[in-house]
């Protein structure tokens, strides 16, 4: 190594003047256009992150979430109607309309925003299709349940909700799965592609600097002039590019990060606690609908609810609620959806809003328990009735209040995405052109202020 580095040496002495300039002029182009593919690259790769977090994979993540409380507030409705007699519950009935006609509306846009091929292509199609199914064995109930025959009532409802429990909500979670993996990998992938970047734009740029420094250091010792302007005003603009650039990655990085950490994070667990809930909703319905199975519905409804929050042994929710209040810590055992959310709190008003939601999950399942006391006790009609009630205290006004409570969260949170994606979308703007300007005037400049001096060896 000392060997070649003496005949580098060597070799550079053995240089005239003017050779030495035309190198160093070389070798600032050279490490300019290394320095646009470098920022480019860089650049654009964080460009295509930001995209793929913001308008390709969670758009996708979110229609999935809301497919899933779509489908499950279809089927909570359904129950509701059929627990009484037709024509008494056109609250369910508009419901059920609202519910189906959203869902499938969410089918069609997430038939429109396929990105990853079959792997979302299928559970579409397999959804479509078993909608269709789920709604033909509905109506079969309906018709039942108009001529109160009980009996055909709940068998075509058990093979709807057979159709919803098996099929249906499986492949909108399978939907989701997916685009939450394609985000998590996306998002690792890039932001460890951003570091890379920006170390190689850094190395390329210092080394920029350095030749300009080399050649203005140069001029001043060996043409005796104490400073080149035009070098100098290159040299300046190629350290003012970089901190730009650097800022300006590093800044997109961090609204990424944001959106992606902060932000979605929170995003999908009230999501999944809002769809899940649904399915609690149902389930408790079912329980009072169909008393054949009303144990395996009580489970369903309990395993759901540990889903959303698992209130630790001793405590309760308003124990729960009040130790968030006044401590910015975990509560040991509290584990779920809303445990993730709130050990998530990044933005304004956002824990009061969660807060918010947990407690009228905890006043919700103090209803509930209301209502299975009453079933147990051969109060069938006063069970319905607590059940359907959108009263203050009764169940369906509970689970209102829950859902209220759940989407302001979520609406805090979804502005906070979205700000975040287009202020990291700005961050990275026309970098493309700023690059070759910027790149360019260094380069004009390099040559305009050494070829006057490159001249004065000519013959």
């Amino acid at each position: 190594m000392s060997k070649i580095i003496a005949v580098s040496s060597k070799a550079i002495r053995g240089l005239t003047t003017p050779q030495l300039l035309k190198g160093g002029l070389y070798l600032t182009w050279a490490t300019s256009v290394l320095l646009l593919i470098a920022i480019i690259s860089g650049v654009q790769s964080q460009r295509q992150a930001i995209k793929t977090v913001g308008q390709d994979s969670t758009p996708s993540i979110v229609t999935a979430q809301r497919l899933k409380d779509g489908l499950a507030g279809m089927d909570a409705n359904i129950a509701n109607e059929l627990l009484v007699p037709t024509g008494q519950n056109q609250d369910a009935v508009k419901g059920y309309e609202e519910r189906y006609e959203k869902t499938a509306e969410r089918l069609v846009a997430a038939a429109e925003n396929i990105t990853f091929g079959d792997k979302e292509r299928k559970p579409i199609e397999t959804m479509q299709l078993e909608l269709g199914n789920y709604i033909a064995k509905i109506q079969q109930a309906r018709d039942a349940h108009a001529r109160a025959d009980i009996n055909a009532t709940l068998t075509a409802y058990r093979a709807a909700a057979e159709i919803m429990d098996k099929t249906l909500l499986p492949k909108a979670d399978e939907l989701d799965k997916v685009n939450l993996q394609a985000l998590e990998d996306t998002y690792f992938d890039k932001q460890v592609a951003t570091r890379k970047s920006l170390f190689s734009i850094f190395l390329i740029g210092l080394a920029l600097i350095v030749v300009l420094g080399w050649l203005q250091l140069f001029l001043s010792q060996r043409m005796r002039r104490t400073f080149n302007p035009l070098l100098l005003i290159a040299t300046a603009i190629a350290i003012a590019f970089l901190n730009y650039t650097a800022g300006a990655l590093l800044s997109a990085s961090q609204n990424l990060r944001v959106a992606k950490e902060d932000a979605f994070t929170s995003l999908h667990a009230l999501r999944q606690a809002r769809a899940i809930a649904y399915i609690a909703n149902a389930a408790e319905s079912r329980y009072l609908l169909d008393p054949a199975f009303a144990t395996n519905h009580e489970q369903v409804f309990f395993q759901n609810l540990a889903k959303i929050a698992q209130i630790p042994n001793g405590q309760t929710f308003d124990s729960v609620v009040e130790a968030y209040k006044s401590q910015d810590k975990k509560v040991d055992g509290f584990t779920g959806y809303l445990a993730e959310q709130l050990n998530n709190i990044t933005f304004a008003g956002e824990k009061e809003a969660t807060l918010a939601n947990l407690s009228n999950l905890g006043t919700y399942i103090k209803i509930d328990q209301q209502i299975r006391q009453l079933e147990k006790s051969g109060k069938h009609q006063e069970a319905i009735a607590l059940c359907l009630g959108n009263n203050p205290g009764q169940s369906d006004w509970a689970f209102e209040q829950f859902k209220a409570t759940n989407q302001k969260a979520f609406d805090i949170n979804q502005a906070a995405f979205d700000k975040a994606i287009v202020q990291g979308l700005r961050d990275v703007e026309g970098f493309e052109i700023t690059t070759s300007v910027a790149v360019s005037a260094i380069a004009l400049l390099s040559l305009f202020g050494l070829m006057p001096r490159i001249k004065e060896y000519s013959i």
